[in-house]
């Protein structure tokens, strides 16, 4: 791993044409690049405009600077940021000037890495910056930026301190053993370990709903040939996506449109018609709808809206595997008058006319259900798996002291797996970790953050 000492800089702003982009600089040699560049000494926290220059006094742009002294800054060190116009080429120049005035390119993640070593953020709220940038909706967007500020972090500190209360009480104990008129009272550290437990199952139902904000749901929609799939897919994305024909195979290929559906963003997918057929075109497309079904969160089943339940419940055990979770939608019922209108009983039917819309509203209700979205106004930490494993590591290790209690075993056995939880405590907010880990989060950063 490179020096934390050397100074690091990085375009910041995506690559394109843009109004602004921005270069940032940390480290103990940007007040003499800023120097460099601007020709007089940064004021701290003070926004100036003018040229920046090259080291052979050419004008390479002209735009605003701003010098951050350490530690007040976002990495902890001395940061310049330099705004300048949006153009590539422009932004190279400026980056490959402050490199030859003894910058390096800094790695991906690297400035909020250096944040966390330098004591400005904890590991999960280094983590969170990253969701936040990638989060992709208003509610993970949100659930990230609380994690940033500390929320998380705080319920992680006061399940850790339960702990340390419920080992001290223990340890107590452990100081006087050849006391024997002294008698270990397990009821109080019984109570904490109680609590902690408690505390960490809601923690935990509020991190897995948190982790659906980072996944994006497979919703297949899948049938017979001419049923309506590519007027469903294109209805959704209000684009003519899939083209759409009376003749039977027309779609062939499984065709992606990512949409947002309630503010959460999924992915449909219009397959193949599921049919028996000579043709060798056609049995590929079959066998790609077979595989999209296999990895579907939800399958969108589309009948003809004059299908018998009969037939219809034949073609879901023909063509569906058992554990597929999916709602079967009647299609065209505007083709059809209101006296031969079906009853929607269960909750996983439809109907539906992909070609007018009618009955839409009511889909959407359903895969919001079936796939369990409707979580914007419920309370969920953006929580990462290995936050979500570690505090699965802990509760059993708590359940196994708490065991060691009611069978009378040593106070050492009781208080050894409350120690072991602490560390895994410690591991999550990045008190002690490791380099590979450090690399593996901080490598899926983007550049200049």
């Amino acid at each position: 791993m490179p020096s934390n000492k050397d100074t690091i800089a990085a375009i910041a702003t995506p690559s394109g044409r843009s109004g602004i982009g921005v270069i940032r600089v940390s480290g103990n040699k940007s007040q003499r690049i800023y120097q460099s560049f601007i020709g007089q000494e940064p004021e701290n926290r003070r926004a100036q405009y003018s040229s920046f220059k090259s080291s052979a006094n050419i004008v390479l742009d002209k735009g605003i600077s701003i010098f951050f002294k350490a530690p007040m800054s976002y990495t902890g060190e001395d940061v310049v940021e330099f705004y300048a116009h949006g153009n590539r080429t422009i932004l190279d120049m400026l980056l490959e000037e402050i490199v030859t005035q003894g910058a390096r390119l800094a790695r991906p993640g690297e400035f909020t890495e250096r944040a966390f070593l330098n004591g400005k953020i904890d590991l999960v709220q280094a983590e969170a910056v990253a969701d936040l940038i990638d989060s992709n909706s208003k509610k993970a967007a949100h659930s990230a930026m609380q994690s940033l500020e500390g929320v998380f972090s705080e319920s992680i500190l006061q399940l850790k301190e339960k702990i340390i209360s419920a080992k001290s009480l223990i340890e107590a104990f452990l100081d006087f053993p050849d006391e024997e008129d002294i008698k270990f009272d397990a009821h109080p550290a019984c109570k904490n370990i109680k609590e902690c437990l408690g505390l960490l199952d809601s923690t935990l139902i509020k991190a897995k709903k948190g982790r659906m904000l980072d996944h994006t749901p497979l919703i297949v929609i899948a049938g017979r040939p001419n049923v309506g799939k590519s007027t469903l897919i294109n209805y959704f994305s209000g684009n003519d996506t899939a083209i759409t024909s009376e003749e039977p195979g027309t779609t062939r290929d499984a065709i992606r449109e990512k949409i947002l559906l309630m503010d959460r963003p999924v992915t449909l997918i219009d397959t193949a018609g599921l049919h028996h057929t000579d043709s060798h075109l056609e049995v590929k497309g079959i066998e790609k709808t077979h595989k999209a079904i296999k990895q579907a969160d939800l399958v969108l089943y589309l009948i003809d809206y004059n299908a018998t339940a009969k037939n219809a419940n034949e073609e879901i055990k023909k063509y569906l595997p058992a554990d597929v979770k999916y709602i079967l939608v009647r299609n065209k019922i505007d083709l059809y008058n209101k006296k031969s209108a079906k009853k929607e009983i269960d909750n996983n039917k439809c109907n539906v006319s992909a070609k007018t819309g009618k009955g839409i509203e009511g889909l959407i209700k359903k895969i919001q259900q079936a796939l369990d979205l409707n979580i914007e106004n419920e309370d969920v930490v953006f929580a990462r798996q290995r936050h979500i494993d570690a505090l699965k590591a802990v509760k059993k290790l708590l359940e196994i002291s708490l065991l060691s209690i009611e069978n009378e075993e040593g106070l050492e056995v009781v208080a050894e797996p409350l120690r072991e939880s602490l560390l895994i405590f410690d591991e999550i907010v990045g008190k002690t970790t490791t380099d590979d880990i450090l690399e593996n989060i901080f490598s899926s950063f983007c550049i200049g953050k």
